[in-house]
């Protein structure tokens, strides 16, 4: 990702061909639901975010979400803001299986464009 345009969501971005936060969301959560198996080299991120998810509710993981990847926060400053100061490490987890998930999507959105 270009880091001059930040995360490439519809809300950094304005542009419609990019996932939006939502987007991003509901991938986390349907992989949350439905983890990978430990031997997909990505399914460490669905574990995080099942974790997550059952620790802290959907209303501050979302929070963690819009933080790193639309407003700008550094995963831990999201973590802190979502999770609390005890809790940041978490935010660490999220964020980057946040990113995780819109580099997928941009992928797939890549790759639907180029078929």
């Amino acid at each position: 990702m270009d880091s001059d345009e930040g995360y490439r969501i519809q809300e950094n971005t304005a542009v419609p061909a990019h996932p939006s936060i939502d987007a991003v969301h509901s991938r986390a959560v349907e992989r949350a639901a439905d983890p990978r198996s430990v031997d997909h080299p990505n399914g460490h991120f669905d574990r995080y975010m099942r974790d997550a998810l059952d620790r802290f509710g959907e209303d501050d993981v979302m929070k963690c979400i819009r933080l790193t990847l639309a407003d700008g926060y550094t995963h831990r400053m999201a973590g802190t803001a979502a999770f609390g100061e005890e809790n940041y490490v978490w935010g660490i987890n999220v964020g980057v299986a946040a990113t995780a998930y819109l580099r997928e999507l941009l992928q797939e959105r890549e790759m639907a464009r180029d078929s």
